[in-house]
């Protein structure tokens, strides 16, 4: 598949879908998460299924306790 493409196409495509694959473990590390490990592994294991990097997601975007911002009373 990648014989046709050359050699610098082929791994700058190869550098891409690595960053999109971790991508949401990047997030987690970088929003600071408390179990951006456990994102890790799932992304790692699991996220080449649809269902694995879904639930990856979900963890690493959701709001922490920390998170909470204030509601604004009407």
């Amino acid at each position: 598949m990648f014989g046709t493409l050359g050699p610098f196409l082929s791994v700058l495509l190869t550098i891409v879908f690595i960053a999109v694959y971790l991508l949401l473990s990047l997030i987690a590390f970088n929003r600071g998460v408390p179990r951006r490990w456990l994102i890790l592994l799932v992304n790692l294991v699991l996220g080449g299924t649809l269902i694995g990097w879904l639930v990856a997601l979900y963890l690493a975007t959701r709001r922490t306790t920390g998170d909470r911002s204030p509601r604004l009373s009407a």
